[in-house]
């Protein structure tokens, strides 16, 4: 009685074991099931997503290209923008080369001219006192002191001028700096206002040079210390070409780091007042002479 009831609970657990492992057997084959199911699902949707991605880089590769060709585009126009601005410019230079030699080769005539009156004078003056001389050894002493011709090659500007177009005429053929990779629109605006800004500048130049010349025209050197950067020495130089009755200017370096502005201008104005008005520059008159203005000047860029 003991041992069945003994065997029974045994076998209820047996076959209750057996079952437990059939249906853990079973759950573990739906359960891998599953997952290779869901694994499956999960790499459909990674090559369907491969394809829409790669579709979409594909798309931006293009895009990407067209504006590669736009930018090479518009750096083209750019560049045969910047070939046409700087022919411009050199065309102009030469203008203004051959007014600025003329005005000094008429400067130069006008001096040889007064050399020659001033010694016409002084001769005329010479033979009137000496034709009121009856005594010949005082006649013959004061023969002996007639004066001598002038010299005519001891003066003028022409060696500065020279001088003065090599230095513009360098900056203009100067290598401009390597462009920055742009848009069209952008290179299109930047053009168009570069453009405008020549149109401007010419118009200025074209209202100086019909303006009112005066009856004379003199030269003045204005020598600059304290410009140290490019920038500032030609914004200088552009300032002073556009004061009043100024007609033109040329710049050299001198031997102690000074730049020497050689400013062509009428008779009837005065550098010196002038100078001190010019923008950003804090410039002052330290001293003048005749045709030279000793200027010493403040360097906006050095600030930076």
């Amino acid at each position: 009685m003991n041992e069945t009831a003994a065997r029974h609970p045994n076998r209820f657990l047996a076959d209750l074991t057996q079952a437990m492992r059939s249906t853990a057997e079973t759950a573990r084959q739906a359960t891998i099931e599953q997952c290779q199911a869901d694994a499956k699902g999960y790499t459909e949707k990674l090559q369907a997503r491969t394809d829409d991605e790669s579709a979409s880089l594909r798309k931006a590769a293009e895009a990407d290209v067209s504006a590669i060709r736009d930018w090479s585009k518009a750096e083209m126009e750019r560049i045969r923008v910047e070939t046409e601005q700087r022919i411009s410019r050199r065309r102009e230079l030469l203008e203004q080369e051959l007014q600025e030699y003329n005005s000094a080769i008429e400067l130069e005539i006008e001096r040889v001219q007064k050399r020659v009156t001033n010694f016409e004078e002084e001769v005329a003056n010479f033979f009137e006192q000496l034709l009121q001389e009856a005594d010949p050894t005082v006649f013959a002493s004061m023969a002996a002191q007639m004066p001598d011709p002038p010299s005519f090659e001891d003066g003028g500007d022409r060696g500065n001028i020279s001088s003065d177009m090599r230095a513009r005429r360098e900056q203009i053929m100067r290598a401009p700096e390597p462009l920055p990779i742009i848009n069209a629109a952008q290179a299109e605006a930047e053009a168009a206002a570069a453009a405008e800004a020549e149109e401007a500048e010419a118009r200025a130049a074209a209202e100086r040079t019909a303006a009112a010349r005066p009856a004379t025209v003199e030269s003045t050197q204005v020598v600059v210390v304290g410009l140290v950067s490019v920038a500032s020495i030609a914004t200088f130089k552009r300032q002073l070409g556009r004061l009043p009755g100024v007609k033109n200017v040329g710049v050299s370096s001198g031997p102690d780091g000074e730049f020497i502005f050689t400013v062509g201008h009428g008779s009837d104005i005065s550098l010196g007042d002038l100078i001190p008005t010019l923008p950003a520059f804090q410039a002052r008159v330290v001293s003048e002479r005749e045709g030279v203005l000793n200027v010493s000047a403040h360097d906006p860029e050095a600030e930076g």
